[in-house]
């Protein structure tokens, strides 16, 4: 995790083999794709609730990275397609105990999280962060954008 709070992407195998010991949250998404781009902050505000987890993000931004998918996820037990992005997956020595699809602030994926590592040791508000925000504010045009392509009235 960077000074600023933000989770960087990562070479998956380098963030797989980063967390193969103990519990871990693993994000998994595209470039451009909006969910994903709140994923780093998000992803950051977990790892400051909860110091003892280790957490990454990585992206497939080429036909390679979607390649690895066989060699490096599904023995994991983590399915991830173009479709399906992002994906979020706890593991617990590197396999994957539970998987979510689908992106959330990062008070919703600490209760996600809490059935399976208990409360956080720092509890998140109930609301998006200030780098939620600040991520969801330069966005906006890019989600507009896709409203307006996808046929939604971004007025009505």
């Amino acid at each position: 995790m960077s000074a600023d709070g933000v989770v960087r992407p990562e070479p998956l195998r380098d963030l797989l083999a980063r967390v193969a010991e103990g519990d871990a949250l693993v994000g998994l998404g595209i470039p451009r794709c909006p969910a994903c781009m709140l994923l780093p902050a998000s992803l950051g505000a977990v790892a400051s609730a909860r110091p003892g987890l280790a957490v990454g993000l990585a992206l497939f931004e080429r036909p390679e990275d979607w390649e690895l998918r066989e060699e490096l996820l599904w023995p994991r037990g983590i399915r991830v397609s173009r479709s399906s992005v992002p994906v979020i997956a706890l593991l617990r020595g590197g396999q994957a105990v539970a998987t979510r699809i689908g992106g959330a602030p990062a008070h919703l994926i600490d209760r996600w999280l809490e059935p399976h590592l208990g409360p956080a040791g720092h509890p998140l508000p109930a609301e998006t962060t200030e780098a939620e925000r600040a991520t969801l504010d330069h966005m906006a045009a890019r989600r507009a954008q896709q409203t307006v392509v996808k046929g939604r009235d971004p007025l009505g």
